[in-house]
C-alpha cells in the first residue's frame, strides 16, 4: 500500500476508533444509569421472602410468583440495559482493534492487552445475553402458585441463569481490568490515571458484589460506569482521531 493509502486507512480507522468510542461510552453510560434505577429501588424492589405457617412450598411459591411479577413490571428497564450492554460491548473491541492499528506499531504489549481487554467485553455481553434470555419468562403475566411445585421449579431455574449471568459479568469485570491495567502503560499521563481508575472500580464493584456489599457496590458501579470508564472511552477515542488527523 502507497503512503496515500496507508494515510487514509488510518484516517478511517480514527474515525472508527471515534464512532466506537462515542457508542460505547453512551452505552456504558445508560446501562449504568438504568441498572441503579432498578438496584437502589426507584422501581419496584424485590420482593422479601415471607415464612408462614403454610409450609415452604407454599411460601416459596408465593415468593417466585411476586418475584416473577416484579421483573415482569421492570421488564422494560431490562430489554434495554440488556440490549445495550452488549452493544458497547461491541463497541469496545472495535475501539481495541483500531487502537493496535494505530498505536500498536507490532508491539506484544499493545496487542496482547487490547485482546484481554475484547475478551472482557465479549464476557460482558454473554452476561448480559444469558440474563436477558428470560424476558421471554418475565413478559407473561397471570403467574399462579398453583401447584407450588411448578412455579417453585421455574424460580430455581431463573435464579441459576442468574447466577451464571453475575458471574459470567464478574469475570468480565476482572478480565477488563487486567486489560486495562497492562493497556495502561502505552497511555499518556491522563489516559493512564484514568485506565488505572476504571480498572480499580472494576475490581472494587466485583469484590462488593461477591461480599455482598450492596452500597459499595452501587457506588463504586456509579463512579465506574458513569463516569470514570465514559470518560476513559471518549478519551481513547479522541486520542486516536487526533493523531490520524494531524497525518494528513
Amino acid at each position: 500500500m502507497n503512503e496515500v493509502g496507508v494515510s487514509q486507512s488510518r484516517q478511517e480507522w480514527g474515525r472508527a476508533a471515534l464512532l466506537a468510542a462515542t457508542v460505547s461510552a453512551a452505552g456504558v453510560f445508560a446501562q449504568t444509569l438504568l441498572f441503579l434505577v432498578d438496584a437502589v429501588e426507584i422501581l419496584p424492589g424485590n420482593p422479601p421472602f415471607r415464612e408462614t405457617g403454610a409450609g415452604r412450598d407454599v411460601d416459596l411459591a408465593a415468593f417466585f410468583v411476586a418475584l416473577a411479577e416484579r421483573q415482569h413490571d421492570i421488564a422494560w428497564n431490562i430489554a434495554l440495559r440488556d440490549v445495550l450492554g452488549p452493544i458497547a460491548a461491541i463497541a469496545l473491541i472495535v475501539l481495541a482493534r483500531a487502537w493496535v492499528r494505530l498505536r500498536g506499531d507490532g508491539r506484544a504489549g499493545v496487542e496482547s492487552w487490547a485482546l484481554v481487554i475484547s475478551i472482557g467485553a465479549l464476557l460482558k455481553a454473554l452476561a448480559d445475553l444469558v440474563y436477558v434470555s428470560q424476558l421471554g419468562l418475565w413478559r407473561d403475566t397471570g403467574f399462579t402458585a398453583e401447584p407450588p411445585a411448578d412455579i417453585i421449579a421455574v424460580g430455581r431455574t431463573s435464579e441459576a441463569i442468574t447466577d451464571l449471568a453475575d458471574h459470567l459479568e464478574y469475570a468480565a469485570f476482572l478480565t477488563l481490568a487486567a486489560g486495562l491495567a497492562g493497556l495502561a502503560v502505552h497511555l499518556g499521563r491522563r489516559l493512564r490515571l484514568l485506565a488505572l481508575a476504571t480498572a480499580l472500580g472494576l475490581v472494587v464493584s466485583t469484590v462488593a458484589a461477591l461480599t455482598r456489599s450492596e452500597a459499595v457496590y452501587d457506588i463504586a458501579s456509579l463512579l465506574t460506569g458513569a463516569l470514570l470508564a465514559p470518560v476513559l472511552l471518549l478519551g481513547l477515542g479522541r486520542s486516536l482521531a487526533r493523531s490520524t488527523a494531524v497525518l494528513r
